[in-house]
């Protein structure tokens, strides 16, 4: 809960310089849609980065990835369900291909790796955690508020804020806090600029765009950036499985955006 309340908080004093020039237009439109705002950040805020870390204490990486790998599916279900987004042949066939892409990676290339694929406890938190970024997605898209990007994301990380922090006192009080170190200073700056403040603006303008659908099935390149981040970073090699599994996800994502 640290974690996460501290990447928010990081987040919003990176956001919150350029939230006045735009909070008079929107504020009228804020007020309007105050309910339905703070329902978003309830499930992207406060839910979902803070259930993820819980549940990922609690489980393996791959079975956290194998898990995330029903992401896109969930959403396009949800997506039909709630906002009669109906997926198209072609939609479906490519989501299927990037899923078949995406466990290629996870798997490196081997049926054993899936196989040995155990269900445990951690893991119904990573699909509750999914499910809550699902609902999200498809509630951002739900309904046309007009509020500029910055307006939106600065609320959302308010609301959600106040929601995660009554829990973070908890766990404080509980289990204590942690050393403030200039390393730790960096990764809350990182965290809060890059997966907070700049993915999330994206994200939520490629759902407006595109679809929460058709956003979901990107979520198929994560292990393909991953690969090609740890290549030149980590120094890792590029294998087969690699190549193969990012060409899939390739091929699935052209289908689905036909």
């Amino acid at each position: 809960m640290a974690l996460s309340f501290f990447r928010w908080l990081s987040a919003l004093i990176v956001i919150l310089p350029f939230f006045p020039g735009h909070l008079k237009k929107d504020f009228s439109k804020i007020q309007a849609n105050l309910k339905f705002l703070f329902i978003l950040s309830v499930f992207s805020v406060a839910a979902y980065n803070s259930i993820l870390y819980i549940g990922a204490r609690y489980t393996s990486a791959t079975n956290i990835a194998l898990v995330g790998a029903t992401m896109p599916g969930i959403t396009i279900i949800l997506a039909w369900a709630i906002n009669r987004e109906k997926p198209g042949i072609l939609k479906t066939w490519g989501a299927v291909i990037s899923l078949a892409g995406m466990l290629a990676i996870i798997a490196k290339g081997s049926f054993e790796v899936l196989s040995e694929f155990k269900f445990n406890p951690g893991d119904v938190l990573i699909i509750l955690a999914i499910l809550s970024w699902a609902i999200y997605s498809v509630l951002l898209r739900k309904k046309e508020m007009d509020i500029h990007p910055v307006s939106l994301l600065t609320v959302l990380i308010i609301m959600g804020s106040l929601c995660i922090f009554p829990f973070y006192l908890w766990e404080y009080k509980v289990f204590g806090g942690f050393e403030f170190t200039p390393t730790i200073f960096f990764i809350f700056l990182f965290l809060g600029i890059f997966p907070s403040v700049l993915s999330y603006i994206s994200w939520n303008l490629g759902v407006k765009t595109a679809g929460s659908g058709s956003a979901s099935i990107f979520m198929y390149l994560l292990p393909v950036f991953t690969s090609v981040i740890a290549f030149f970073f980590l120094g890792e090699t590029l294998l087969t499985y690699h190549i193969l599994g990012g060409i899939l996800i390739l091929t699935g994502l052209i289908i689905s955006s036909v």
